[in-house]
């Protein structure tokens, strides 16, 4: 698996985030485009710079625009000739930051009027981070921040003298996996970095990874702490924290064991009963469900609520291994019909859904081991098989 990582020991804002992410996914030519293709109304340059010792990019953004409206800036993304991904997505960090103006204004963030983050500098920030970040997740990197320190004390806002964190971070990251810090001096993770960061970041990385690459990008602001946001690439086995919870049932027909495992199987990686003998000589079953660990409590419930059990063993496993895998959707022609099939995708195998597959000999009227091999040469085919 690859990580792209965001080190926030010293915060975050929208250039450095920029910053962070030249040399690695854009260079100043993607950024010059951006201004071109949004029309902004600004000039930046880019800087080599120290904190602390460490040469780090800092992008030095001058503009002439005030405050708009949300509608204003969803207008100038739209009209623009920017990649239609970048520009959802960029749509989306800007909803997110106008859904957080609203809450802490207390109105409709359709409404909303952005001051700071409003103007061309934001926009320029937002869309060049976020044309970048794009570019790491198509190189099949998965994004990952570690906890931000947001700073204390207070800023001046638009509203005057505001408490930091600022609202709109605090708002921001109450929907999101990003994970705040409160400590350092003054204003350190912006309301643009923490959208940003809200709507790409996965969270905290758990796993134990291999570095192969470190980009940084400087803040303006020259402190005795580096101002420095840090971009680590890095790659890791693919393995999560699961346990597996496990009772003894001898007192339940098979069809309400049956549905009892098709209802858990909604919220588990796997169910699976074992008959087995149990006391008295009585015939009764094993049942495993697989699920991550901060979800045991609720597996155990639904297993009481749906089972005769009484008492369940929640067995930690320190962790599994598994395959790098994908989901696809391909369209697939069979009988002169396009059909809308689901695979799974690994580096060793592709498998298609079971009820896509169900579902197409059902409607064709065919056997499904022929539906099967008529999607599974269509993968192959398309050259999506690995």
């Amino acid at each position: 698996m690859r990580l792209a990582i965001f080190d926030c020991f010293s915060g975050a804002s929208g250039n450095m985030i920029v910053g962070s992410l030249l040399g690695i996914a854009l260079n100043e030519q993607d950024l010059r485009d951006v201004v071109e293709k949004l029309h902004l109304n600004v000039d930046f340059e880019i800087r080599k710079v120290k904190r602390a010792g460490i040469v780090a990019n800092m992008i030095d953004v001058r503009e002439e625009s005030g405050e708009r409206r949300f509608k204003e800036v969803i207008d100038i993304i739209e009209r623009s000739e920017i990649d239609h991904h970048v520009r959802k997505e960029s749509k989306e960090v800007f909803r997110k930051l106008a859904e957080a103006e609203g809450r802490v204004h207390g109105r409709s963030y359709e409404d909303a009027v952005f001051h700071e983050v409003g103007s061309d500098d934001a926009v320029f920030d937002i869309v060049c981070s976020v044309t970048g970040i794009i570019r790491l997740r198509e190189k099949g990197y998965r994004i990952f921040t570690t906890p931000m320190a947001t700073g204390r004390g207070f800023a001046e806002g638009s509203h005057g003298k505001i408490p930091v964190p600022a609202p709109a971070v605090l708002e921001i990251a109450k929907k999101s996996r990003i994970k705040l810090i409160f400590s350092g001096d003054g204003e350190l993770l912006t309301p643009t970095a923490a959208a940003i960061f809200a709507h790409f970041s996965e969270g905290e990385p758990s796993y134990p990874v291999s570095i192969h690459e470190i980009s940084y990008g400087a803040g303006k602001r020259n402190k005795s702490e580096p101002n420095l946001l840090r971009l680590i690439l890095a790659t890791s086995t693919v393995h999560d924290e699961i346990v597996m919870i496990e009772t003894n049932i001898d007192d339940m027909s098979p069809e309400d064991l049956a549905y009892a495992v098709e209802k858990l199987s909604s919220i588990c990686h796997d169910v699976s009963v074992i008959p087995t003998t149990g006391k008295k000589g009585r015939s009764g079953w094993i049942m495993k469900a697989l699920t991550d660990f901060e979800r045991a409590e609720e597996v155990s419930e639904e297993i009481f609520k749906n089972t005769t059990s009484i008492g369940v063993r929640v067995i930690p496993v320190y962790h599994r291994v598994k395959a790098e895998r994908k989901g696809v959707v391909k369209e697939v022609r069979i009988g002169g019909k396009t059909f809308n099939v689901r695979f799974k995708i690994s580096d060793y195998t592709s498998k298609p859904e079971f009820d896509d597959l169900r579902r197409i000999a059902e409607e064709m009227d065919m056997p499904i081991g022929r539906v099967r091999k008529i999607v599974e040469e269509s993968l192959d085919e398309a050259g999506d098989r690995e």
